[in-house]
């Protein structure tokens, strides 16, 4: 009776380890795969029968990634000839591997680069119908006055949160995100029902502190309005705004295309990863404390997801962290998730924990038996 008591505590333990360790504050579509992943920042993609994927990125803002707004050359200010009497400037456009070289070049730790703004098509350089503010600076309010009335939207970003709202005079020129892009709702008129090139963004608040702190971007050669609004939801978004799509869609990660045209945009959206902190090597040379060596390569696999382990540890020293850049990762090559036996332990790959302790408690059985017969 004991026996069977301790083995059913030993169960229920381990059943509670494992569902704590397997949660997870995004929820991935399970036809969705992950293809690369780094801090803070991963890119999914859902293969569909006609061979044209769907590809998802998730930006969490609380591990440290971004997004960059990037955009053209100016050629003329347009001052004050824009919106609510902002400016209207003309930018050249530019290949998306050139928008790709400018953010690696800047930020090493660069993940992918996708396209952004409407522009318009029939003017070389061209213009942006909806605003965009770049580190502080309002770059254009956008030429669109009249169009799409109430279908106007601002995904205005800060470091730690985003948020996308109605384009009025008030909510562009008085909020105090540093980076603001405009565009359209789901539901705008732009070849609602045709299965075309889309480009979609999405925010949601996972850890539900009032913040949106997570930014998901849709990409793909063939979907409708509804269709691409619908596989951003299904990742948790609870607000969508249209970029622009058609011939401007384009993904590129690593260097690796994903999405290709060759279409030049006025403006693109790259995408940074956060950075990885590990702990300083201690000064061993005047302290007597233990010393616990572990490689830098070494990694703890547990429940299935992988963990990489720091550098060397003094337990009896205050630790020091230094930020080192996250590129390269391994994480940035195409994952594989390691399979383990649920309920494994640590280093022991196979063997499950709920059979561990029982099988101890039945071996020693004849030994307590023979002490309590003994006694009596």
């Amino acid at each position: 009776m004991i026996l069977v008591g301790l083995s059913l505590f030993t169960l229920s333990f381990a059943q509670m380890d494992i569902d704590e360790d397997e949660s997870n504050p995004i929820s991935i579509p399970k036809d969705f795969e992950i293809l690369r992943s780094a801090v803070g920042v991963a890119l999914y993609r859902k293969n569909y029968a006609n061979g044209v994927p769907d590809f998802v990125q998730v930006i969490n803002l609380n591990q440290g990634a971004r997004l960059v707004l990037l955009h053209g050359e100016i050629k003329t200010p347009g001052f004050e000839k824009g919106a609510f009497g902002g400016n209207d400037p003309s930018l050249n456009s530019r290949l998306l591997s050139q928008y790709w070289k400018q953010l690696s070049a800047s930020y090493k730790n660069a993940f992918c680069i996708t396209n952004g703004q409407f522009f318009y098509m029939l003017e070389h350089p061209t213009r942006l119908p909806f605003p965009l503010k770049v580190d502080g600076h309002i770059l254009s309010s956008g030429y669109a006055k009249q169009e799409f009335p109430r279908q106007k939207l601002l995904l205005q970003l800060w470091q730690d949160r985003a948020d996308i709202q109605i384009l009025t005079k008030e909510s562009l020129f008085d909020s105090t995100a540093p980076n603001i892009i405009g565009g359209l709702t789901e539901d705008a008129r732009k070849s609602p029902t045709k299965y075309v090139a889309r480009t979609f963004i999405g925010i949601s608040d996972q850890d539900r502190d009032g913040k949106y702190e997570t930014i998901l971007i849709f990409n793909t050669q063939s979907a409708r309005q509804v269709d691409a609004a619908d596989v951003l939801r299904s990742f948790g978004a609870e607000k969508v705004m249209m970029l622009d799509g058609g011939g401007s869609t384009q993904l590129l990660c690593q260097d690796f295309s994903y999405i290709n045209s060759e279409r030049v945009v006025p403006q693109a959206i790259g995408v940074v990863a956060g950075r990885f902190v590990a702990p300083e090597k201690p000064d061993l040379s005047t302290s007597n404390a233990v010393h616990i060596e572990i490689s830098e390569d070494a990694q703890v696999q547990h429940q299935g997801k992988k963990t990489t382990t720091a550098e060397p540890i003094s337990i009896n020293k205050p630790k020091k962290t230094q930020v080192i850049h996250a590129d390269p990762l391994p994480s940035l090559t195409p994952y594989s998730p390691p399979t383990l036996i649920s309920g494994s332990l640590p280093g022991v790959q196979g063997f499950p924990t709920v059979v561990i302790i029982p099988l101890v408690i039945i071996l020693l059985a004849p030994v307590i038996f023979y002490l309590i017969k003994n006694r009596r």
